[in-house]
C-alpha cells in the first residue's frame, strides 16, 4: 500500500484529518536521568492518548537531534510504538541536497526512523526530490508556509515561486508520491494550490498557535471528497492539561468544518488558460474585419499574452505539453506573432531556436533563416493560431528550402476552418493545445458568454 492509502484508511477508521506533531521540549518530559527513556515515555503516552483520533503522527527530527545520541535511538523506539498503532509516520525533516547526500538523507528517513513520508525543501530541484519518490512512500515538499517571513522568497516573481515550484514539482512524480506544505495561515494559497493541483494532498500547519482559521483552511483547500488536506497540530494537543481532550476537541472541529464544507468547482489546466486568455483580452466576441476582409463574430489576439506574466506561463507549460514526444533538434518560429513565445520555449527547454525572415537580408549574410543550424536537423514550428494555416505552410517551405526537415507544428488555437486539413495535404502535422470549440464550449460553461454569443460563433464557423 502507498502512503497515502494506508492515510486514507485510518482517515476512515479515525473519521479524523488530524495529525498530532511530536515536538518534546525538555520542560514536558517525565522526570528522570535517563533522557532516551524520557522521550519514549513521554510520546508513547501522547500515542496511547491520541492514536484513534489522529490520521497520521508528525515528529519534528529536530526536536530529538537537539538531545543528541539518545533523542534520535528514542525516535527509532517512537516510530515503532507508532507503527505498532497502525498509524502512519509523517517525519518532519525538511531534507533537501542532491547526489550521493539526498540518497543518504533518503536512507536515513525511510530505514534508520522508519518514516512512511517525509517533508523536504525542493529548492535544489527534481534531483534532490527524486531519491526520496521510493514505492509505498510519499513526500511533502515545503510550497508556501505559514512563517510571516516566507513571502520574502515565495510570494516573488509572477507567477509567485510557490506557484511555480507546486507546477514543476507536480511533474515530477504522481499524486500518489508528491503532496505540498501550504500553511493553514494562508488560505488564499490553499485555494490556489487546490486549483493547481486538484489531486494532490496539503500539509496545512498553522492551526492553533500560529492562530490560522481552520474553517477558513478547509474550505479553501479540501478536494471535493472532503480529503485531500492534513491538519497538523502540535503545542495545542502536547501542552494541554488532557491531551487526548484537546485531541479530540480539535478533530470534531475539524469534521464539523468538513460538515459544512461547500466544494469550489474546480477548473482544469485547459480551462484556466481558456479563463485566463478570455479574460486578458487575447479572445474577444463583437464584429471584427479579418485581414481576408471577412467580418467574424469572434477575434484571437495572441500577441497580448506576452504583457500578462502568468498567463505567459500557462500558455509556456501547455505548449511544452504538447511537445513531449515529438521528435525535433530545432524550435522555429513562426512570424510574427510566434516568436516571443517561441524564444521562452526554446530558452526553458534549452533547445536552439531558428526563425526564418519575412524576406531574405539585402546585406551581410543575406540569410533567409535566422539562427544556428544544420542541413538534415528536424525543426518543430510554433506558431500562435492557425486559421488557413498559410503563414506555417510558408514557414516549412523556408525551413525546408534551407535543408531542414519539418514534420510537426504546434500551435496554441486552432480556428477550425481548415488549416489543419490543408497542412496534412504538405506533409505536416498539426498539433494544436486549444481548439475554438473547446474555447466557446468552457466560455459559456463558466458563464463567460452567453448563449446568443456563443450560437452566433458555432454559426459562424460553420458557414
Amino acid at each position: 500500500m502507498s502512503f497515502f492509502e494506508r492515510l486514507n484508511a485510518v482517515i476512515e477508521a479515525n473519521q479524523s484529518l488530524l495529525c498530532v506533531g511530536l515536538d518534546p521540549q525538555e520542560a514536558q518530559l517525565p522526570p528522570g536521568d535517563d533522557i532516551e527513556t524520557r522521550l519514549i515515555v513521554w510520546a508513547e503516552n501522547i500515542i496511547r492518548q491520541t492514536a484513534d483520533l489522529v490520521c497520521c503522527y508528525k515528529p519534528n527530527i529536530a526536536f530529538f537531534e537537539q538531545f543528541g545520541p539518545a533523542g534520535l535511538r528514542a525516535l527509532q523506539q517512537i516510530a515503532d510504538f507508532i507503527h505498532l498503532h497502525g498509524v502512519p509516520l509523517l517525519l518532519d525533516a525538511k531534507r533537501g541536497d542532491i547526489g550521493s547526500t539526498a540518497q543518504a538523507y533518503a536512507a536515513a528517513v525511510y530505514q534508520q526512523w522508519d518514516a512512511d513520508a517525509v517533508t523536504l525543501n525542493a529548492y535544489l530541484g527534481e534531483d534532490s526530490i527524486r531519491p526520496f519518490l521510493q514505492p509505498g512512500k510519499a513526500v511533502f515538499l515545503l510550497c508556501q508556509t505559514s512563517n510571516p517571513s516566507a513571502a520574502q522568497l515565495q510570494l516573488h516573481g509572477d507567477p509567485p515561486l510557490y506557484q511555480h515550484l507546486a507546477r514543476q514539482a507536480a511533474q515530477w512524480g504522481t499524486p500518489e508520491q508528491i503532496g505540498f506544505v501550504v500553511g493553514a495561515t494562508q488560505p488564499q494559497a490553499l485555494a490556489v494550490m487546490r486549483d493547481l493541483c486538484p489531486e494532490h494532498w496539503f500539509l496545512a500547519p498553522g492551526v492553533g498557535a500560529q492562530g490560522g482559521d481552520l474553517a477558513e483552511a478547509l474550505q479553501a483547500g479540501l478536494r471535493p471528497d472532503g480529503k485531500g488536506i492534513i491538519i497538523p497540530v502540535s503545542r495545542a494537543v502536547l501542552n494541554a492539561d488532557d491531551p487526548r481532550e484537546a485531541a479530540r476537541q480539535l478533530r470534531d472541529a475539524i469534521n464539523q468544518a468538513r460538515a459544512s464544507f461547500q466544494p469550489r468547482t474546480l477548473l482544469s489546466a485547459k480551462e484556466q488558460l481558456i479563463e485566463g486568455l478570455f479574460r486578458a483580452g487575447c479572445v474577444k466576441f463583437g464584429q471584427f474585419m479579418l485581414a481576408s476582409g471577412k467580418q467574424s463574430p469572434i477575434y484571437v489576439d495572441l500577441r497580448r499574452v506576452v504583457s500578462f506574466p502568468a498567463l505567459l506561463q500557462q500558455v509556456y507549460e501547455a505548449y511544452r505539453a504538447q511537445l513531449q514526444g515529438l521528435i525535433y533538434d530545432l524550435i522555429a518560429g513562426v512570424p510574427l506573432g510566434a516568436l516571443p513565445t517561441s524564444a521562452i520555449l526554446a530558452h526553458q527547454m534549452t533547445v536552439p531556436l531558428i526563425y526564418p525572415r519575412k524576406e531574405a537580408k539585402q546585406h551581410g549574410t543575406a540569410q533567409q533563416i535566422e539562427g544556428a543550424y544544420q542541413p538534415g536537423q528536424i525543426a518543430v514550428m510554433i506558431e500562435d493560431v492557425i486559421t488557413s494555416g498559410g503563414s506555417i505552410l510558408t514557414t516549412a517551405e523556408q525551413l525546408r528550402a534551407g535543408g531542414l526537415t519539418i514534420h510537426d507544428a504546434v500551435v496554441l488555437i486552432d480556428r477550425q476552418q481548415g488549416g489543419r486539413e490543408a497542412l496534412s495535404a504538405h506533409g505536416l502535422q498539426v498539433h494544436a493545445v486549444l481548439t475554438i470549440q473547446e474555447i466557446l464550449h468552457s466560455l459559456l460553461t463558466q458563464s463567460l458568454i452567453d448563449s446568443d454569443t456563443f450560437i452566433s460563433v458555432e454559426s459562424y464557423l460553420k458557414e
